[in-house]
């Protein structure tokens, strides 16, 4: 069962959302060490429609 709820964001929305209003900690977690914090900034980059990202 789907709960469509107007609070629930798509995957899109919310890294757009996020990287327009907190790009230092994506940034950060983009150069993190951390594999599994630099898989996340990378993505939310890549969801948001950022370019800078490298592949």
């Amino acid at each position: 069962m789907k709960t469509t709820l107007p609070e629930n964001k798509n995957f899109v929305a919310w890294a757009t959302q996020t990287y327009s209003t907190r790009k230092e900690a994506v940034n950060f977690l983009e150069n993190s060490s951390d594999p599994f914090e630099k898989a996340l900034g990378t993505i939310i980059k890549r969801y948001a429609g950022c370019e800078e990202h490298e592949a």
